[in-house]
């Protein structure tokens, strides 16, 4: 994994654009992929888009079907899905994870973007919502082993996509990856220089 860089360096030919979907505080994320030096935009409609950027990332919190319902009300829907298919970089954390997926048990109406088959669920937690640091259970060397932030109720039990799991009460799915598709139900802007390092990994490969 990269070393994380100091404020103000900038890693040319990467340009990240954060959406904007009025579900949470931005300035962790914000701050995260500033410090990893990368040019920033963020935005809340797709025609707002700078044409040199190579990266969406979509945070969102609260509930399903008011993240799904933003996507849809800001018209980001068929442009998540064209630039994923066009093989374009997407990172979703947290609920910006979880409506990759198809549905959520939190909000069963609501259609999530189907990137990823199958369907969020609520996790048998020993508290609820689960809040706090958990190891992550991973084959990649980036995320192995590694402590991560949560702050969930619910989420993928699995995915043929999978690529870090955490044991919390249920077995669950904290991590995806398919192709240029990134999902990450932590908050790695939460977790320390792990998840910054993360994020700068991620955005550069």
């Amino acid at each position: 994994m990269s070393q994380e860089n100091s404020p103000g360096v900038n890693r040319l030919g990467v340009k990240v654009a954060i959406i904007d979907l009025d579900s949470g505080n931005l300035l962790s994320i914000q701050t995260a992929v500033q410090t990893a030096g990368f040019d920033m935009q963020v935005v809340q409609k797709p025609d707002q888009l700078d044409q040199d950027v190579n990266v969406l990332l979509m945070p969102g919190q609260g509930r399903f079907a008011f993240v799904v319902d933003q996507i849809d009300t800001l018209g980001w829907r068929k442009v998540i899905l064209d630039w994923v298919g066009a093989g374009r970089k997407l990172i979703g954390i947290c609920v910006g994870m979880q409506v990759l997926f198809e549905s959520s048990d939190e909000d069963p109406d609501a259609k999530g973007l189907a990137l990823l088959s199958g369907k969020v669920q609520r996790l048998r937690h020993p508290k609820a919502p689960m809040v706090g640091w958990a190891k992550l259970n991973s084959y990649k060397l980036s995320m192995q082993d590694q402590f991560a932030y949560f702050v969930n109720s619910y989420a993928a039990p699995d995915s043929d996509y999978c690529t870090a799991k955490v044991v919390y009460g249920d077995l669950f799915c904290a991590a995806v990856q398919k192709n240029n598709l990134y999902g990450f139900q932590f908050h790695p802007e939460k977790s320390g220089a792990f998840g910054r390092a993360l994020i700068a990994h991620v955005c550069e490969q």
